[in-house]
């Protein structure tokens, strides 16, 4: 036991600390503090809680880790437009997961290039599509990421280190995923292709059953990760597309975290035990994603109701695994939205209301984009 006479100080800098306590060292608190630092909490002081957002903005990458920026994934438009570009960078926002919802060919709810409006099928009702057709489809939509890119309203984040230089130069970076890999229609070469034109985050499934597992809305089905959805996976890993379990069931969510070297996310839900729906996770579901070193993202629902709410949904589960494996993701423009971030997607109001509760100036970093940016770093290496 070390003495608590003196103050024990430890300034830690990658696997060492520096310990000292105005005075002499004992050669134990040497050895302790040196080796043993992912171990122990040597730190007498008090962490830091500014409550400055330009100053955690400064150290932390700030990401929406889900989101469908000017609807592009469904309405008829050429790109994400600049004002939701700019709402995204008033909001302190550096990086957007711009989501294509390849399951849209076959369950409608878009608009087509024609002008069409084509109906939206619910449960695992669908079109019947000619081979090919849900493939164009989600490249149809990636492009328009792709063109938000070429205009120079944004950046296409490839890397991360892309991220932090377009951060230095006050731009957007807009990071590609597919919510549903329906629209590989079965095939690992439509995933390497799409990885080619520069998307990085799989969302394995969204509103219906697919090729790669089940759901955990209406219709409920039995059954998890398909073997399709394994080698999916695994090529994710392969190539250092990160893995988003949201929308699965508890079965595919279990197989997809026994399958996979990587951490994975669960992109955008709640907290069961604050709210029964369909959509939110149980702390068994939780606990198993952070173990495997990922983190779930809390989206700002009107079943939240408040920001209160939300940070309430936070706050469980920062202390049900800890403050490392949890981040915001907006859902921009897919739905509605508690009354404090509104129709203008307030983010600065996320970041005030986590620095309200108490939340320190790391915390609040970590949950505003930090856990999600060092998990891609990860998976990235």
């Amino acid at each position: 036991m070390l003495s608590n006479k003196n103050k024990i100080s430890c300034i830690t800098t990658g696997k060492r600390s520096s310990c000292f306590d105005g005075g002499k060292i004992p050669v134990m608190v040497i050895l302790l503090c040196l080796g043993f630092s992912h171990f122990i909490m040597c730190s007498a002081q008090e962490p830091v809680s500014t409550g400055d957002m330009e100053i955690i903005h400064e150290k932390y990458v700030f990401a929406d880790i889900h989101a469908h920026p000017s609807r592009f994934h469904r309405s008829s438009v050429e790109q994400i437009s600049k004002e939701e570009i700019d709402t995204y960078l008033r909001g302190q926002i550096d990086l957007a997961v711009a989501n294509v919802s390849s399951d849209a060919a076959y369950q409608g709810g878009y608009t087509d290039r024609d002008g069409t409006q084509v109906r939206r099928l619910r449960g695992n009702d669908a079109y019947e599509l000619e081979p090919g057709e849900g493939y164009a489809f989600t490249l149809d939509r990636f492009a328009r990421i792709l063109k938000t890119v070429e205009s120079g309203d944004a950046v296409l984040a490839l890397t991360p280190e892309s991220v932090l230089e377009a951060k230095k130069q006050g731009k957007l970076s807009l990071l590609a995923a597919l919510e549903g890999a329906d629209g590989l229609e079965g095939s690992i070469d439509n995933l390497r292709e799409l990885h080619q034109k520069g998307l990085r985050l799989l969302q394995l499934l969204h509103f219906r059953d697919n090729l790669l597992g089940f759901n955990q809305t209406p219709p409920y089905e039995e059954g998890g990760l398909t073997e399709f959805g394994k080698e999916v996976v695994r090529e994710c890993n392969r190539l250092g597309i990160i893995v988003d379990l949201a929308h699965s069931n508890t079965q595919t969510i279990m197989d997809a975290l026994e399958i996979s070297d990587d951490p994975v996310i669960f992109s955008h839900t709640g907290v069961k035990a604050l709210y029964e729906g369909d959509r939110y996770l149980t702390d068994e579901e939780i606990i198993a994603i952070a173990g495997k070193g990922g983190m779930v993202g809390i989206w700002p629902t009107a079943s939240l109701e408040s920001l209160e709410g939300f940070v309430k949904h936070i706050d469980y589960v920062k202390n049900l695994v800890g403050v490392d494996h949890v981040g915001i993701a907006s859902d921009l423009r897919g739905m509605s939205y508690i009354p404090e971030f509104g129709d203008e997607a307030n983010f600065r109001a996320l970041t005030g209301g986590l620095i309200a509760q108490g939340y320190t100036d790391d915390e609040v970093g970590k949950i505003m984009g930090g856990n999600f940016f060092r998990i891609w770093q990860e998976i990235s290496r």
